[in-house]
């Protein structure tokens, strides 16, 4: 059995993000080792956090999936809290279920990249790496049949996909994979929507397909061979931009329709969602990211995607956004006339 290394962003969301770990850790598949990093603006996430790993009389409330989560695992968990310089500087990986990594926020791939970049230094090999969303909530053989599909495969230049249900709406799909459409820089979830009676089990990804991000499994040869996520985007198309580097390297795409992942869309990006939340820097990115991306990637597809950027920019002055419009169009600017603006970070 390979070991898998699973990641999870925490940000302002602690609860989803015990929700999650509690169900990962009743798991069928033993051989894996979490990272959780906190970017967190305050101490109160990781202060929850800690609390619940360490104290048998934390009390987790939810409202779905008791089964996947009850009876909460008995603590206190074998797990080890450190600051992010620390952790950079250990010279073997801890031997701790759960790590985990207090850093600041510079944005969601850059999170990723303090537990992607330790993997890639000290981790096993051959092994793989989970990237999973914080506000999921994973069925007990989920990891089993991703880490089984994984290995009886013989080739591993495969990143994998689960099959993603909406939390609130268990029996019906978020997405099976996505696909990109290059000429409208535009993407949307293949099966969104539909209840899932197994439709897509047989769905084979093409070429503008990609893995959605809330679960991305890969093996450890892919960070050998491609490196890091671009830090650039700070929030959104950084998976896909990782995704389509790992395509340049031969990597395809496979979905795992047995690996069941329950997403609560959304508020591993704004936090909870039980408050009115300010989406401006989600819009922000969102809209410029697009334009970078589009650049990289289809730089003569600009002519077909700038029109609908300058309309999302219509809308928000519409709205009275106009302080988000500035800072956006300032930011398309410097993208669009910067010859050579850093793209890509590649430590392999």
């Amino acid at each position: 059995m390979n070991k898998v290394y699973i990641i999870l962003v925490n940000y302002n969301n602690y609860n989803d993000t015990i929700e999650c770990l509690e169900s990962v850790l009743k798991s069928s598949y033993a051989n894996y080792q979490v990272f959780v990093v906190d970017n967190s603006p305050d101490n109160d996430s990781i202060t929850q956090l800690l609390a619940w790993a360490g104290n048998k009389n934390y009390q987790v409330n939810i409202n779905m999936f008791k089964d996947l989560v009850f009876p909460l695992s008995t603590k206190p968990l074998n797990f080890v809290f450190i600051d992010e310089h620390t952790f950079t500087q250990n010279k073997q990986l801890i031997e701790y279920k759960i790590t985990f990594i207090r850093s600041k926020n510079r944005g969601f791939a850059a999170a990723n990249n303090i537990a992607l970049n330790y993997i890639l230094t000290y981790g096993q090999e051959p092994s793989s790496v989970w990237i999973l969303n914080n506000d999921t909530v994973i069925e007990r053989d989920t990891l089993l049949n991703l880490a089984t599909f994984s290995g009886d495969k013989a080739n591993n230049k495969l990143i994998l996909g689960a099959k993603l249900r909406y939390y609130d709406q268990p029996d019906v799909l978020q997405a099976v994979a996505g696909k990109y459409n290059r000429f409208l820089g535009m993407h949307k979830h293949i099966g969104d929507g539909e209840k899932d009676y197994g439709q897509y089990d047989n769905y084979l990804p093409g070429k503008m397909n990609y893995i959605v991000g809330a679960s991305i499994f890969l093996p450890f040869l892919f960070l050998k061979e491609t490196g890091l996520m671009c830090e650039d985007y700070f929030l959104y198309f950084e998976e896909l931009d990782w995704l389509n580097m790992g395509r340049t390297f031969g990597y395809s795409m496979g979905i795992v329709p047995n690996a069941i992942v329950y997403h609560k869309e959304g508020s591993s990006i704004i936090g909870s969602r039980t408050e009115k939340k300010d989406t401006s820097t989600a819009e922000y990115y969102s809209i410029t990211n697009r334009v970078r991306f589009i650049k990289k990637w289809y730089p003569w597809c600009l002519i077909t995607v700038m029109p609908g950027t300058i309309w999302a920019l219509t809308k928000r002055i519409m709205q009275g956004k106009l302080r988000l419009v500035k800072k956006s169009s300032i930011t398309i600017f410097k993208i669009l006339t910067t010859k050579n603006f850093p793209y890509f970070v590649n430590n392999g």
